[in-house]
């Protein structure tokens, strides 16, 4: 026999408060893992999303692509690129056909690091997901993270359209 269902609860509501609570535990598990691999590195919240950017997205990019991608100033995306460039985890090389330009890239050594930490938690994932769910489970999982994820990035972009509160 199963669990009662309680009657003045509908089917939507209860699925709606489980996906709250699983989009919540699955957050904070995300935050916490981030928090331990910027401890690894060394690095700051900025800094390993601008080495997640120019290792996974963009190979190479600008210092300008960098800011406008981090909500950084330009004298802040320079601050950072001198951060992780003493750590050696970026390079800057002037633009090949435009001299007035610099290009940023990833070393081999964070490609490295990354490699060794991140590569085998995506290996290991990606087994688990593929014993739990068939494909067409998985295709609706990667359906609900893509809209998922483009609702953050819309929602990211109304909050950088707003003042910073002033202080009390």
């Amino acid at each position: 026999m199963g669990k009662p269902v309680c009657p003045t609860t509908s089917e939507p509501a209860r699925i709606s408060v489980e996906l709250k609570r699983a989009l919540e535990f699955y957050h904070g598990s995300v935050e916490d893992l981030v928090r331990e691999l910027i401890r690894v590195l060394g690095v700051n919240e900025t800094d390993r999303r601008a080495l997640e950017i120019v290792l996974l997205e963009e190979k190479s990019t600008t210092p300008g692509k960098l800011a406008e991608r981090l909500g950084l100033t330009s004298a802040g995306v320079t601050i950072m690129l001198n951060r992780l460039e003493k750590q050696g985890y970026i390079a800057r090389s002037l633009h090949p056909t435009d001299r007035r330009r610099v290009i940023v890239m990833a070393t081999e050594l964070a490609a490295d690091r990354v490699q060794e930490l991140v590569v085998p938690m995506i290996v290991e994932s990606y087994k688990m997901l593929l014993n739990y769910y068939d494909a067409a489970e998985l295709e609706i999982i990667a359906d609900f993270l893509n809209r998922a994820g483009e609702l953050q990035r819309i929602h990211r972009q109304r909050l950088r359209e707003v003042d910073t509160y002033s202080r009390p």
